[in-house]
């Protein structure tokens, strides 16, 4: 995936939580614009030890917008 596309999915605004598929199968769910950043080539988070996380937009599959319950 390309920044270009990422990015209206990330500015949405009012916020839409979503989830990213990386191609190996996992599955990284962000419920607010807090969690991340997206730079040119990758999407900065923390891992639930609060460790720094690069997620590369060239490993992303798929992009899914959950619902307020998921």
């Amino acid at each position: 995936m390309r920044k270009e596309e990422f990015d209206p999915i990330a500015r949405q605004r009012p916020f839409q939580p979503f989830e990213v598929r990386l191609v190996d199968g996992r599955k990284f769910r962000f419920r607010s614009p807090e969690q991340f950043i997206v730079s040119r080539s990758a999407i900065h988070t923390l891992d639930g030890q609060g460790n720094g996380l690069l997620i590369n937009l060239a490993l992303i599959s798929t992009v899914r917008v959950l619902d307020s319950k998921s």
